[in-house]
């Protein structure tokens, strides 16, 4: 699931699924199937089931699964001179800026870095960072990943645990990367 991690008021749900009353509109629809008895209703519903719960332990790739988890982050407290110094020389394009708990804050490029460090600006990453972070559960389904990357045209985003503490980072390579598995491309 994503979400908005909110600085001031915590987590928010980026949006909201509806599943009822999808379920709803396919019974009106007709879409249900017929069955002789109720016996082979059921029988049916729970083959559904288990079969929704293999696919799920089997073939959906997680955020867990695919995140990167070698992580160079920011303390807020940083200047951006500060910050700079201590990036400059990583590959890395992305860093999350965490509090003195080790909670993520937000997230910052280091074309946004080197963008107030040009400015000579002389203020802390948390003055200059967003005070919301679109952020993933590591339970994340690929599938959900790449829909909101394609939509918020996004680069990287930050997997969270419940308490809000980074333990990974999914970028547009690791998705490249991992669709490239997944299709059996060869490069």
């Amino acid at each position: 699931m994503f979400f908005v991690n909110n600085v001031y008021r915590g987590r928010e749900p980026y949006r909201v699924q509806e599943i009822q009353k999808d379920r709803q509109e396919d019974k009106k629809g007709g879409s249900e199937q017929r069955f002789q008895n109720e016996e082979e209703a059921k029988a049916h519903e729970k083959f559904l089931k288990a079969s929704e719960k293999l696919y799920k332990k089997r073939a959906v790739a997680t955020a867990r699964k695919i995140m990167n988890r070698q992580l160079v982050t920011l303390s807020n407290i940083l200047s951006v001179e500060e910050a700079w110094e201590q990036i400059k020389d990583h590959t890395i394009k992305h860093y999350p800026i965490i509090g003195a708990e080790g909670k993520l804050l937000g997230l910052l490029s280091k074309r946004e870095i080197l963008r107030h460090l040009q400015k000579r600006a002389t203020r802390k990453l948390h003055e200059i960072i967003s005070a919301e972070t679109l952020c993933a559960d590591p339970e994340t389904e690929l599938a959900e990943i790449l829909a909101v990357f394609s939509k918020e045209k996004i680069e990287a985003v930050p997997i969270v645990d419940k308490k809000t503490k980074i333990i990974g980072i999914l970028t547009q390579n690791d998705l490249i990367q991992t669709m490239i598995k997944i299709t059996h491309l060869k490069l």
